[in-house]
């Protein structure tokens, strides 16, 4: 073996003591001993001829020797992952890791999953409903589907849909009122505010209202699905995302109040590592995303 690549165990237990100052931590993440954590460190300090660690009643400590290692080590040792991900993600070509958000999940590319398996029964998707951004170089996400403006530098980014906030309600709500209702007549119900996209005063000076006349003192929902929920349940007239409200719609859970829609500058979007977007799958799922 090449004298470079002799003590590797020894160096992998140098570095996950020096990123975790715990020969005992060190040993429970590599599922051995503490007493074989501390002799891989003494063969390889007695390779080299350094100490590496002070040791402390509370841990170990690196020495000025040891940052210098351990400065190489973190780098090698991560690129190694990155590595192993890559060569695991590409080899399961046959499932798509998805992120997006749970209201993304629940309102609208949920229930339409059954038609893109019925169509592609050979490709898995693989939801991973989090609202935090995907780190493309860290986890073992292929696509992102995200609601806001073109950001995202360096990752190639489309379009799939703009969106648009409309006034929705249950029809227990409305009860007997002629749609499509007056201002006056929306404004004089119990209002549901979105805290993310606050719209209702843009609604306003659309219909020619005062934002006066809006009553902002109601319950905010940050989470859209909670938000459409509320209204389903009849507790309010919601402002909602017209792409999450569409499937409650047609089900008759809610109905459209009036003809108004308050145009937003953000939309939807298919976000992946440049280049994904040419595997066949990833490419067989974003054009079946542009055509519902």
């Amino acid at each position: 073996m090449p004298e470079n690549l002799r003590h590797l165990r020894a160096l992998q237990a140098f570095d996950e003591t020096a990123t975790l100052s715990s020969l005992t931590k060190a040993a429970n993440v590599l599922n051995v001993t503490h007493g074989a954590i501390s002799r891989q460190i003494k063969l390889l300090e007695l390779h080299l001829g350094v100490t590496l660690f002070h040791r402390r009643p509370n841990g170990v400590e690196l020495t000025k020797a040891g940052e210098s290692l351990y400065h190489s080590t973190r780098g090698a040792f991560s690129a190694l992952q990155l590595g192993v991900m890559e060569v695991k993600r590409l080899h399961h070509r046959q499932s798509i890791t998805v992120s997006l958000s749970t209201s993304l999940a629940l309102k609208w590319l949920v229930p339409l999953l059954s038609s893109f398996q019925q169509d592609h029964p050979g490709i898995a998707l693989l939801l991973d409903t989090n609202d935090a951004f995907a780190d493309f170089d860290t986890s073992g996400v292929d696509v992102a589907l995200r609601f806001g403006e073109p950001g995202w530098d360096g990752l190639y980014h489309e379009q799939i849909r703009q969106e648009e906030l409309i006034v929705v309600a249950a029809p227990s709500l409305v009860d007997r009122m002629q749609l499509p209702m007056r201002a006056e007549e929306v404004a004089g119900l119990p209002l549901l505010h979105d805290a993310f996209n606050v719209g209702w005063e843009s609604w306003a000076e659309q219909v020619g209202l005062s934002p006066n006349r809006i009553n902002s003192q109601s319950i905010k929902y940050v989470d859209s699905a909670v938000l459409l929920e509320a209204a389903i349940d009849g507790q309010g007239v919601a402002l909602a995302r017209h792409l999450l409200a569409e499937r409650d719609m047609e089900f008759g859970r809610l109905i459209r109040l009036d003809e108004s829609h308050v145009p937003l500058d953000r939309g939807l979007y298919f976000v992946c590592r440049p280049g994904d977007q040419e595997r066949v799958k990833v490419r067989v799922f974003k054009k079946w995303l542009m055509s519902i």
